[in-house]
């Protein structure tokens, strides 16, 4: 994400997002100078200033001609935060949601999607997470893996390098074209980062589970003829 798709993230359009990094940049600016400077039309880079005025995220300056200025980084950081953070209430107090009961299989597409999904379920996890997948893959989700470790959940890896995070178990495995996870034996993901299945159905996640015991299995096998 650049600096520009992440201040649309928070509200700003476009056209806002750049006339306000030009403010960061050059100070206080009249609407002639920023559209100049920006490359975006005159009438376009009043509106985005007049729109950055009433969102707060610039002031104006009074004096001969108006002069605009951009808000401090700090400030719109703390704006953005508040926003969030009463947006997340509202959403807490307000939205019904009606869990799904018959259990289906979910299509999970978009890497951004499925990281926060693993992560997520590696957060919400109870007791045990078994996970195989290749080292790239389990480095992403090392924060979250260590925090469960250090709450006491029981960490199984199969993966074809040990992982520099802390863990209950580890099986030196194969290289994986894909991942899968099990977490509390009640759900599961797998797939690759552009495309997962996600399910709770319990017949999925057992079947899933039995493949990897033995894949486990097949692996204390290999590892005791070579010993």
């Amino acid at each position: 994400m650049n600096l520009i798709d992440a201040l649309r993230s928070i509200g700003f359009t476009q056209q806002e997002s750049i006339i306000y990094i030009t403010l960061c940049k050059h100070g206080e600016l009249s609407g002639y100078e920023a559209a100049k400077i920006s490359g975006i039309s005159r009438s376009n880079a009043y509106a985005a200033l007049s729109s950055l005025v009433d969102k707060g995220s610039a002031n104006i300056i009074e004096g001969t001609s108006a002069k605009y200025i951009a808000i401090s980084k700090n400030e719109l950081i703390m704006n953005a935060t508040r926003d969030f953070d009463e947006n997340i209430q509202v959403i807490r107090d307000n939205l019904e949601f009606n869990l799904v009961t018959n259990n289906p299989y979910i299509t999970i597409v978009d890497t951004k999607n499925i990281i926060n999904k693993i992560k997520n379920m590696i957060t919400q996890s109870k007791y045990r997470l078994y996970f195989c997948a290749d080292k790239k893959i389990l480095d992403i989700f090392s924060d979250e893996i260590i925090e469960a470790y250090n709450k006491n959940k029981k960490i199984v890896i199969l993966s074809p390098e040990v992982p520099k995070f802390s863990h209950n178990k580890f099986y030196k495995s194969f290289n994986y074209e894909s991942f899968k996870l099990i977490i509390d034996t009640e759900e599961v993901i797998t797939g690759t980062l552009n495309q997962a299945l996600y399910s709770r159905n319990a017949t999925l996640v057992q079947l899933i589970r039995e493949a990897i015991i033995n894949e486990i299995r097949l692996i204390d096998i290999k590892n005791n003829i070579s010993n």
